[in-house]
C-alpha cells in the first residue's frame, strides 16, 4: 500500500475510541414504538429462515468429459493473471458532493463480531472513510456477536443514526423485529458481507452488491489450471457463514464447468470448532481421501486449521484460500498456502460508506460495488516487498491493495 494508505491504516490501529464525536440528539422525537410498527406495512423483502440458510452440499462426481483443451487453460490461465497486480480504482458511479450530504448526520456500523480478525480491521477503516466523507458523528462499538448486542445496537439506533449498516455474518432473522422498529422510524438499514453479487439479503433496505463470488470462481480455476481440469478437491466451509456459502457458489460453478475428472467433498465446521476440533476433522477427511489434491478454504478464520489439519495427515496437498486477515497474509507469504485470494477491508470498508452516502442522497446505486480482489503467492508477495517503495511499510499485507481507492474516492466524492 502507498504511504497514504500505511498511514491511514497505522492512525486506525491506534484510535481505540468508536464513536468519533457527539451524536446528533434532534432524532428523539416521533419515535415509533414496537406496538405500532405491526401495523405498519412493510415494503421489505422477506425470506423464510429456511430460505435464507444455506446447506453447502458435495459436488458428486464430474461427469466424464473430454480433456480439457490447451487453449482453455490458457483462457483460464490469462483470467486468473488478470487478477495478480495491484488493482486500479474503477468507478462508473456519478459523483456525489459527500461532506454536503453526511453534514450533521450520523452513520452507524453493527458489526458480526469484533473477534473476527477481518471484520475488526473493515470496522478500523470504515471510521477513517466515514470521517473523510464528512459524518459527523460515527458509530462502532465492540459486538461480542450475540443477537442481544445487535438489538442494543439497533434500538440506540433510532435516536441516533441516520443510516445503519449491518457488517458481516448477523442473522436478521434474531433482530426482524428492531431492523423493522429502526426502519419504521426513517432509519435506512443496509447489509454487507453476508450475500454476494445478485443476492439479496432478507429485511434490510439494501443490500450492498459486492462480487464475492468471484474469490470462489478463481479459487476452482486455479485447481483447475494447475491439475489440467482433474480436480479432487476437499473444501473446507463455515457452517456459520452465509458469506462462506455465498463464495462455495461461485467455486461450485466454475468447478461444474471446468473440472473434467474429480468431485469435491465439503467439511463443514463452526466457528465454535475453529481452534477447537476442525484441525482433527479435516485431518480425517484428508487421510480418508488418498486421491485429494486439492484443499479449499472457503472461510479465512479457518485457514490455520485447514493448514493444521494437513500437516497433521502427513500428506502434502496444495492449499488455496481466500481471506483478508493478517494471518491469511501471512501464511500465502511463508508458502502455507499455495495461492490466496487475498480480500481488501480497506477498500471493503471505503465502499461501504460510499454505497450509504448514495443511499442517503437518493442517488442512482450501482450493481456492483467496487471491491477487487487480487491473487498473490508466495513469490509474488516476495517480488512485490523487493519492488516496495517504501521502505518504512514492514508487512506486504499494506501494499497489497496500493492505495488507487483513496484518491479514487476522494475525488469520486469532491473532498
Amino acid at each position: 500500500m502507498k504511504k497514504l494508505t500505511a498511514i491511514a491504516l497505522t492512525a486506525a490501529i491506534v484510535v481505540s475510541a468508536f464513536t468519533i464525536s457527539a451524536c446528533n440528539d434532534e432524532k428523539n422525537n416521533n419515535v415509533v414504538s414496537p406496538e405500532s410498527v405491526e401495523e405498519i406495512d412493510s415494503s421489505v423483502s422477506e425470506v423464510s429462515e429456511e430460505e435464507s440458510s444455506e446447506v453447502v452440499s458435495d459436488i458428486a462426481a464430474v461427469e466424464s468429459k473430454p480433456e480439457i483443451s490447451a487453449s482453455k487453460l490458457s483462457e483460464i490461465n490469462a483470467f486468473i493473471s488478470n487478477y495478480k497486480n495491484i488493482p486500479s480504482f474503477s468507478s462508473s458511479s456519478e459523483g456525489i458532493e459527500a461532506k454536503k450530504i453526511s453534514s450533521g448526520k450520523t452513520i452507524d456500523l453493527i458489526l458480526d463480531n469484533s473477534s473476527f480478525t477481518f471484520s475488526s480491521l473493515v470496522a478500523q477503516q470504515f471510521k477513517n472513510a466515514a470521517s473523510s466523507a464528512g459524518f459527523e458523528s460515527v458509530i462502532c462499538g465492540e459486538s461480542d456477536g450475540t443477537s442481544t448486542y445487535y438489538s442494543s445496537e439497533l434500538e440506540s439506533a433510532i435516536k441516533q443514526s441516520d443510516v445503519v449498516l449491518m457488517y458481516g455474518d448477523i442473522n436478521k432473522d434474531d433482530v426482524a423485529t428492531q431492523i423493522e422498529i429502526a426502519q419504521a422510524n426513517g432509519i435506512r438499514v443496509l447489509s454487507a458481507g453476508s450475500v454476494g453479487k445478485g443476492e439479496k439479503d432478507h429485511y434490510v433496505d439494501y443490500t450492498i452488491p459486492i462480487n464475492y463470488q468471484l474469490a470462489g470462481k478463481l479459487l476452482a480455476d486455479w485447481a483447475v489450471f494447475k491439475n489440467k481440469g482433474k480436480v479432487n478437491a476437499l473444501a473446507i466451509n463455515n457452517s456459520d457463514s452465509m458469506l462462506s456459502s455465498a463464495i462455495y457458489k461461485g467455486f461450485a460453478d466454475e468447478f461444474q464447468t471446468y473440472v473434467t475428472s474429480g468431485y469435491c467433498t465439503v467439511v463443514s465446521g463452526s466457528n465454535l470448532e475453529v481452534g477447537n476440533g476442525l484441525a482433527l476433522k479435516i485431518k480425517q477427511a484428508v487421510e480418508k481421501d488418498p486421491n485429494l489434491n486439492y484443499v479449499i478454504v472457503l472461510d479465512d478464520s479457518m485457514i490455520n486449521d485447514a493448514i493444521s489439519g494437513v500437516a497433521q495427515s502427513g500428506k502434502k496437498l496444495g492449499i488455496i484460500s481466500t481471506g483478508g486477515s493478517l494471518s491469511a497474509f501471512e501464511a500465502a507469504e511463508n508458502g502455507s498456502l499455495e495461492m490466496l485470494v487475498a480480500q481488501s477491508y480497506e477498500w471493503t470498508a471505503y465502499a461501504m460508506v460510499d454505497y450509504a452516502l448514495r443511499v442517503l442522497n437518493k442517488s442512482e446505486l450501482p450493481q456492483e460495488q467496487d471491491v477487487p480482489v487480487r491473487v498473490v503467492t508466495a513469490e509474488s508477495i516476495k517480488d512485490d516487498l523487493n519492488n516496495n517503495t517504501y521502505p518504512d511499510i514492514g508487512g506486504f499485507y499494506e501494499i497489497c491493495f496500493g492505495a488507487s481507492f483513496l484518491t479514487g474516492y476522494s475525488g469520486l466524492w469532491n473532498l
